[in-house]
């Protein structure tokens, strides 16, 4: 009897404690398995002059390091663009002309090149309106105080007083849209659509055409041209004109460029065209993502860093004689 009031007691206190013992903790769920975000690493358009040089592009490499390095210049209109008007309604400062780096017997490998050098120099293309306008303006004034000219002489040897003064006639290279087009194909053949060192240099440029050497008659009625000066000018700006999308000029990384035809495409139409990186492989591998960059990827980069200098390109210049000289009546 005892014994069994023993044994109901131990099992009250058992039930007791089991009552008075909390409960365990729930097992939590287990996280729901999350897809890890995609990370396209960032790029610096600081590394596309890196990636020029892998292409055998090194003068435009060069220039573009240059541009980088420059303290902040650019103009901010068309009109100041073409009047060499900065930001700060200056002129543009000496060391944003460049005249050392363009030499004519490298632009002149190039076939394109080549071709519209020479048909500067055909006399049908020198006697148009607008040329004979442009050295009648320039010779009129000297006719009476000289006989005989050497204009790069009368401006001290500086091409850039020669362009401003004594330039009368241009041969555009890649200028035109038939132009674009056509080394667009060609370099899309030859090389995926990557532009040569020509294009990644000087884009669309021009060979200009200036007074040599000339001559007046006793009583400066009449002039005679013997010479010209052929040179190239160009503008190294990241300008966009008024009204068009932002000139693409390809995707790039650090290690190459691919080019995007239908870019390409909207670009030379003139359409707004929306831009993403490419990827070929992983695209978590930075040198296997290419992104879009375009003119106001430049002009972003200045605002950012206050850095980057537009400049003014003059290459040498080659005196041409004429087979044919140039001749004037003064009216």
């Amino acid at each position: 009897m005892v014994d069994d009031i023993a044994r109901i007691a131990d099992a009250i206190s058992r039930f007791k404690t089991w009552l008075n013992t909390p409960d365990p903790p729930e097992i939590p769920s287990p996280a729901p398995i999350t897809k890890k975000k995609e990370f396209v690493p960032p790029f610096d358009i600081q590394e596309i002059p890196g990636a020029m040089r892998k292409l055998w592009m090194p003068i435009s490499a060069k220039l573009m390091e240059r541009w980088f390095a420059g303290s902040l210049n650019y103009s901010p209109t068309d009109g100041d663009e073409m009047a060499y008007i900065n930001q700060d309604g200056e002129p543009y400062p000496p060391e944003m002309y460049d005249t050392k780096t363009i030499k004519l017997d490298w632009v002149l490998k190039y076939e394109r090149a080549k071709v519209q050098y020479d048909a500067l120099q055909q006399i049908e293309y020198l006697l148009t309106r607008n040329s004979m306008n442009a050295i009648g303006n320039a010779l009129f004034s000297l006719r009476a105080s000289y006989r005989e000219i050497d204009a790069l002489g009368l401006c001290n040897g500086d091409l850039k007083e020669l362009h401003r003064r004594f330039q009368f006639q241009r041969a555009g290279v890649e200028s035109s849209l038939s132009q674009k087009i056509e080394t667009f194909f060609a370099q899309r053949v030859r090389n995926g659509g990557i532009p040569d060192d020509l294009t990644g240099a000087l884009g669309s440029f021009g060979f200009y055409a200036a007074i040599g050497y000339a001559y007046f008659n006793q009583d400066g009625s009449h002039v005679t041209i013997t010479s010209i000066i052929i040179y190239i000018k160009d503008n190294y700006t990241f300008t966009t004109e008024a009204g068009q999308p932002s000139q693409y000029l390809g995707h790039w990384n650090r290690n190459g460029a691919a080019i995007v035809p239908a870019s390409v495409a909207a670009g030379a139409a003139g359409i707004p065209w929306i831009d993403y990186p490419i990827a070929v492989g992983d695209m978590r591998v930075p040198g296997n993502v290419y992104y879009p960059v375009r003119n106001n990827s430049f002009r972003q980069w200045q605002k950012r860093y206050h850095r980057g200098g537009d400049f003014v390109i003059f290459s040498d210049y080659r005196y041409v004689r004429l087979r044919e000289p140039i001749k004037l009546r003064f009216a």
